[in-house]
């Protein structure tokens, strides 16, 4: 199990250039919110980061109806996210050009 909260334990890797650690499937890490890519480091702001795989024991993972499990649930965050999306504007003033006065 990851640090972060999901039930994998071969997901946690680290940066090549700063050397934070964080999860490729919940993309959380040792930082404040979430990563916006996988491959794009928070801390550093590197692209393509992802270095070597850490905190990995061989045999430990959770059993298949674990992982079903979480697979669904993490379906429905995903789904209820997307739902949100972005709402319109909330009014006030249009913007446009000003009138000259006379």
């Amino acid at each position: 199990m990851c640090r972060w909260g999901c039930v994998y334990n071969d997901t946690v890797v680290m940066c090549k250039f700063c050397g934070t650690r964080f999860c490729r499937l919940c993309l959380k890490g040792e930082f404040s919110g979430l990563m916006i890519n996988v491959d794009h480091c928070k801390k550093c702001n590197q692209p393509k980061c992802a270095g070597k795989r850490v905190e990995f024991v061989a045999g430990k993972g959770p059993s298949t109806a674990v992982k079903e499990k979480y697979e669904e649930w993490r379906a429905k965050e995903l789904a209820k996210k997307e739902k949100k999306g972005k709402k319109g504007k909330k009014g006030g003033k249009k913007k446009g050009k000003k009138k000259k006065k006379k």
